[in-house]
């Protein structure tokens, strides 16, 4: 019977299969490599006011259901946000969970009683009957052992970086607040101005385009950083150094080419790797992938 779980990752897919095997009795414990949660549920908080410099927004259902959210018209479509910034989602999704912060799991060893994780300080973690491997399709690779079928599975995904330039003015640019479609190397760039809720001073979030970003990917930040603004002056002919400036590398940010299923399994239903990378890019997927393998985990449990 399935009632310890293991869950490595703390983005919308680790946090929503965690909130419904908890709903079910489940005990789940999440462990995250990072200090906040939520994955590119991101925001930098900053002298001039917080930046979204990851997902911009997240389909009108998932932040409602996140609560602490708000309607607001997107470029394309209607769209949640979170209030003072997208990472509040993420903050109301990790209410009453146990997570693990700043813990790296880097080896998950099947027992004959279930599981063990080992993370990179050397600590064990034990007593698991299942584990979700709710990270990047490259990360939960590493962590999949000799479970050959997993890793065929998972041979033909194909992950996007994306670089992120984060912009701050003390005083207005002159630029219209509006969500501007750029073209290369730029994508889309995003005024914080423009989303309900928000005061202070001018801020942007510009994302470069996934060719840009594959071929600049190992640049250090601050060159990055220069690069982007320089194209972002000249695209929308801003005149004037901006206050802050900073580039932020998303190694794994979009999936090219996802394996069009909710997740991977081993043959016994105990090991399971998930995300927005098995469905699509898009928040849903990643809340569609994470509530499908806490929905196996627990028929396996009832079987």
């Amino acid at each position: 019977m399935i009632q310890r779980v293991a869950i490595v990752g703390a983005g919308l897919a680790g946090l929503w299969a965690a909130r419904d095997l908890n709903a079910a009795g489940l005990s789940t414990v999440v462990f995250e490599k990072s200090r906040g949660l939520g994955g590119r549920l991101a925001t930098r908080r900053t002298d001039l006011g917080p930046i979204d410099h990851g997902a911009p927004g997240v389909p009108a259902d998932v932040a409602q259901a996140a609560g602490g959210s708000v309607w607001a018209e997107g470029p394309h479509d209607a769209r949640g946000i979170g209030i003072p910034g997208m990472s509040t989602l993420a903050r109301h999704l990790g209410q009453n969970i146990n997570v693990q912060r700043e813990i790296t799991i880097t080896r998950v060893a099947g027992t004959d009683d279930g599981f063990n994780l080992t993370d990179a300080d050397g600590s064990t973690h034990c007593g698991f009957d299942a584990v979700i491997l709710a990270v990047p399709a490259p990360q939960a690779v590493t962590l999949l052992g000799r479970e050959e079928g997993m890793l065929e599975a998972l041979a033909d995904v194909r992950m996007n970086p994306a670089w992120t330039l984060l912009l701050g003015f003390d005083a207005p640019s002159g630029l219209s607040q509006d969500v501007l479609t750029l073209a290369e190397p730029l994508a889309l760039a995003v005024p914080m101005l423009s989303k309900p809720g928000q005061i202070a001073t001018e801020r942007w979030a510009v994302h470069a385009s996934a060719v840009w970003s594959v071929a600049h990917l190992e640049f250090d930040k601050d060159t990055v950083a220069d690069l982007l603004l320089k194209a972002f002056m000249v695209a929308t002919g801003l005149v004037g150094a901006p206050d802050y400036l900073a580039g932020h590398r998303w190694r794994y940010a979009r999936v090219e080419q996802p394996p069009g299923r909710p997740f991977v399994t081993n043959a016994a239903g105990t090991l399971l790797a998930g995300g927005d990378w098995a469905l699509g890019p898009l928040a849903s997927d990643a809340v569609a992938s994470g509530r499908a393998m806490a929905q196996r985990l627990l028929e396996n449990g009832r079987g």
